[in-house]
């Protein structure tokens, strides 16, 4: 999509254009035209600017059409605001099969059109590798203008790393898409390798045999049941004039049947977006990689498939990771912490960051504790979640703090292996997988999110469909990571 900025007294409707006005409830909607159909509407009550309300008004003042969208009230708006309206507008201009849009910013419009162009990109999103083509075949925005009455009051640069950065994120939702036959373990290593070439960012691969003799036994222990090899891959971003290391790690699985623990045969198939958490890294490493903030980053995915052959791990089979640990398998389907206890271990040793955060599709009790409207956050340090939860607030990707107390530990204390892979039945299962992930990180601040939750099925926000994987994360860990570049930089 082209983003072209015009100030509003210059700029000059086209006949192929559909204008997008933003309007407020109980006002009047700004507008650079003269276009009496909108005050009609408002006056007969057919749209009152109530929030998410839209109305299309075709043909309308020499353009294609004008798209009114509702945001309530003027004093409620911020970006996400703007960023759910867009959703709605992305709707509207499909079945409309419009290719070219203006979106008019008044003077003292309170929310910037970055949010906008996020809406916009993400409620366009389809995915149809697997479709036959579509007749008629849809119709995605080419070009928007932004036509703004103070042109000096928008970002340019802003707006085109939103559409990147977003773009980034629904290249995440097209690997989590990815049928598991599709993505292999193998495969995903082979997406980040080409990723990284193309942003040209550092790269190293772990094979099964380097992985044994590293003595990764948790990562390995929940791939010796497929036919698909483990792996590991890390990206390097580095930057001249960086203080600081932070590092990303993401759980890479590619099908999760459960292991010997298996699941129940009801919603098996959406397995797939166990990988969402390395595909949410990828992504922000991909924006990292474009945006270049003065700070290093790495980017760790183990990658594994969970499956219940003969060679399989078994429920009472005790492993040993990375660092020394013993773990004690009670639930072969508690396999994500045990892929990124390795690759936190490694992390933390070979790369020694100033901070790292993992993000995972880990527990379903996530989604019991806050639905899908927020990704429980573990860390022990205040500062790493103050950041996390700033970046959250920024990009409308919600996060929310549980606690992780020293008595949560006591819930993994094993018999015979040092801590055990789960906790007791239906005592603190999401803050149990945090509690084990710590003992992999030493004091180095660290935090985990669970996005459970976030990664599909989120019905709630216009610009994600419910029936696709969201990317959840990707524009998160960017801002995070752009936030520790400019405190470092201080």
């Amino acid at each position: 999509m082209e983003i072209q900025v015009h100030a509003a007294n210059e700029w000059t409707v086209s006949a192929d254009t559909v204008l997008i006005l933003p309007a407020f409830e109980g006002e009047r909607p700004a507008t650079p035209l003269e276009i009496s159909a909108v005050t009609a509407v408002r006056e007969e009550g057919v749209f009152t600017g109530k929030a998410g309300q839209t109305s299309l008004l075709p043909r309308a003042a020499d353009c294609r059409g004008v798209l009114l969208l509702g945001l309530g009230g003027r004093g409620e708006c911020n970006a996400e605001t703007f960023r759910r309206a867009a959703g709605k507008a992305a709707g509207e201009l499909c079945r409309y099969r419009a290719d070219r849009a203006a979106l008019f910013i008044a003077e003292g419009f309170p929310a910037s059109p970055e949010a906008f162009i996020e809406g916009l990109v993400f409620g366009q999103y389809e995915f149809t590798r697997y479709k036959k083509p579509a007749e008629p075949p849809s119709v995605p925005i080419a070009r928007l203008d932004i036509v703004a009455e103070d042109r000096d009051r928008v970002d340019v640069t802003a707006c085109e790393l939103a559409r990147h950065e977003t773009a980034n994120a629904n290249w995440a939702r097209d690997l989590a898409h990815r049928g598991s036959s599709d993505l292999t373990p193998t495969k995903l290593v082979g997406e980040a390798t080409t990723m990284a070439a193309e942003v040209d960012c550092g790269v190293e691969v772990l094979d099964q045999e380097k992985l044994e003799a590293l003595g990764m036994g948790a990562l390995l222990s929940v791939g010796q049941g497929s036919e698909e090899p483990a792996w590991l891959v890390t990206l390097s971003y580095t930057h001249p004039q960086a203080k600081r290391t932070v590092a990303l790690v993401g759980k890479g699985i590619t099908f999760d049947s459960g292991g010997i623990s298996i699941k129940p045969g009801q919603g098996m198939h959406e397995m797939r977006y166990d990988m969402c958490g390395a595909a949410a890294v990828l992504g922000a490493m991909k924006s990292i990689c474009q945006r270049k903030p003065p700070i290093n980053v790495v980017c760790v995915v183990p990658a594994a498939e969970n499956m219940p052959d003969g060679r399989a791990t078994r429920p009472g089979d005790i492993v040993t990771a990375y660092n020394g640990t013993t773990i004690e398998v009670h639930n072969t389907d508690a396999e994500g912490r045990m892929i990124l206890a390795d690759a936190l271990a490694y992390t933390t040793e070979q790369h020694k960051p100033n901070a790292i955060v993992d993000v995972a599709t880990l527990t379903g009790a996530a989604i019991v504790a806050l639905g899908h409207f927020a990704a429980p956050v573990m860390t022990p340090d205040d500062r790493l979640w103050a950041q996390l939860e700033a970046a959250g607030d920024t990009t409308g990707e919600r996060v929310w703090r549980l606690p992780l107390w020293d008595e949560h530990d006591q819930l993994i204390d094993a018999t015979l292996g040092d801590i055990a892979n789960i906790g007791p039945k239906g005592e603190a299962g999401t803050i149990v997988g945090g509690a084990f992930l710590k003992r992999f990180v030493g004091d180095t601040p660290w935090a985990h999110i669970d996005i459970a939750g976030m990664a599909w099925n989120v019905k709630h926000l216009p610009y994600w469909n419910p029936s696709h994987a969201t990317g959840y994360g990707v524009r998160l860990l960017t801002e995070w990571v752009a936030r520790e570049a400019a405190e470092g930089a201080r």
